[in-house]
């Protein structure tokens, strides 16, 4: 049945030209309404195509970005919860249970209509499969919203609280409320199940409402507040950030893509070797590698003028793909005895260092002096093809070819945590031998 959640608030003046509201809202209310999405690695190869932006934008807003749900800080939640309702039935002084911190949610907004009974006519007649949007009305600060009760409004922030609440929700309503090993009345004989629901339903939770932002701008909010302002998974904060060009992040955007279409590609070595969103199957994060390219594209980097040329039209981007493949291609020619077997699952039985965190490390910082050695040498890198890039790039690595033990094995000096020092002492031997740096 169609009907509206009506919530009151205040509009909020902060950093920002979309609107904001503080509110609270009901369990019994917010459940009706609120989506739980995650975000997700996916096969997008944006270097498959020509690199359209329209392309590259319209698959970023397909996505969400909203990390998945940890099913163990859900439990951890839906204990306390459970601990609080008895003290507070019991009326011990502990009675403390709050969730003092705003859930961010992301409404969707129409603004088709001039009243609110226009409004409540057009719920009405919608069908099952239809959505429209938040209406809001203004009176100075206070704001009043009606919300259809579907769940489209997005959790920015707060997914695991509200993802307890509703899974505990969900058992009281089916009398199947377990702590550990024991039912509900084992563990709290003063409790029931009607008495856990009830409890829940009249659960108010401080909101702050985002009004009509869309899919990057709630991401942008949703990285902001996780990575300034309390510790988040850092792959994560890239996939948001390097999924939209934007002028001042453009070396994120480009470094971020890279990584998805090495990732992705068939013609690329390390297909499948990132553990994109820093999770799953792999040798190392997506963070790490989106960092260790980024470099590159600063303002000391081989391609430093490539940031400016991308968001000016340019094609310089081009020539990453084609310089990684062929760098990857050689390295693994190369050091073929050090390179993960096919047969492998990844990082499983694999004992070198090569494609873990501190062989990529320097290798990548490698492509600075090697790259500088190509262009000495008389080579436009931008300009050659892949092939020729492979065969320059195995003639300059051949002569330490049989260093590979010594750099990559498991008995070597370099192996451990892949640590920053021992990428950079790892970055820096291979220099030595090269003949690019002085001995120390």
């Amino acid at each position: 049945m169609n009907k509206t959640i009506n919530i009151k608030g205040f509009m909020v003046n902060q950093l920002t030209y979309k609107p904001i509201a503080t509110t609270s809202i009901r369990f019994s209310d917010l459940k009706q309404i609120v989506k739980f999405t995650a975000r997700e690695p996916n096969d997008f190869d944006p270097f498959k195509t020509n690199f359209k932006l329209d392309d590259i934008i319209a698959k970023t807003n397909e996505e969400y970005f909203q990390r998945l749900t940890n099913d163990e800080r859900v439990k951890k939640i839906y204990n306390y919860l459970l601990e609080e309702i008895n003290n507070k039935v019991t009326q011990k002084k502990s009675a403390l249970g709050s969730f003092p911190t705003s859930i961010i949610l992301a409404v969707d907004v129409t603004d088709q209509f001039e009243n609110d009974e226009e409004y409540e006519k057009a719920i009405k007649s919608l069908t099952n499969d239809d959505f429209i949007g938040a209406f809001y009305s203004l009176d100075e600060k206070l704001i009043r919203l009606k919300i259809l009760n579907r769940k489209n409004t997005l959790i920015v922030d707060g997914q695991h609280r509200l993802a307890a609440m509703i899974k505990l929700y969900e058992d009281a309503v089916n009398s199947n409320i377990k702590i550990g090993r024991q039912s509900l009345t084992e563990k709290y004989s003063d409790l029931s199940n009607q008495i856990v629901k009830n409890n829940l339903k009249n659960f108010e939770l401080n909101c702050t409402l985002l009004l009509s932002f869309d899919i990057w701008e709630q991401g942008k909010v949703f990285a902001d507040v996780n990575f300034n302002q309390k510790p988040v998974n850092k792959s994560l904060y890239y996939d948001i950030f390097g999924s939209f060009p934007d002028p001042d992040k453009n070396d994120i955007f480009l470094s971020h893509m890279l990584a998805k279409h090495l990732n992705t590609s068939n013609k690329s070595e390390i297909k499948g070797f990132i553990k994109m969103l820093g999770t799953g199957n792999g040798y190392f994060s997506q963070a790490f590698f989106v960092e260790a390219i980024k470099d590159h594209l600063k303002p000391k980097g081989i391609w430093a003028d490539i940031p400016i040329d991308f968001i000016n039209g340019g094609k310089k981007h081009e020539a990453l793909s084609r310089f990684f493949r062929a760098y990857f291609k050689s390295i693994k020619s190369v050091f073929k005895d050090f390179w993960p077997k096919e047969t492998y699952e990844k990082g499983g039985k694999y004992d070198s260092i090569l494609v873990k965190t501190t062989g990529m490390g320097a290798m990548i910082k490698l492509i600075n002096p090697l790259c500088r050695q190509l262009i000495k040498d008389g080579k436009i890198i931008n300009d050659m093809d892949e092939l020729d890039l492979e065969v320059e790039i195995t003639k300059i690595l051949n002569p330490i070819k049989e260093n590979g033990t010594k750099y990559f094995s498991k008995q070597s000096e370099f192996s451990g945590a892949g640590s920053l020092g021992l990428q950079n002492k790892l970055y820096e031997k291979i220099g030595q031998d090269l003949g690019w740096f002085k001995k120390r």
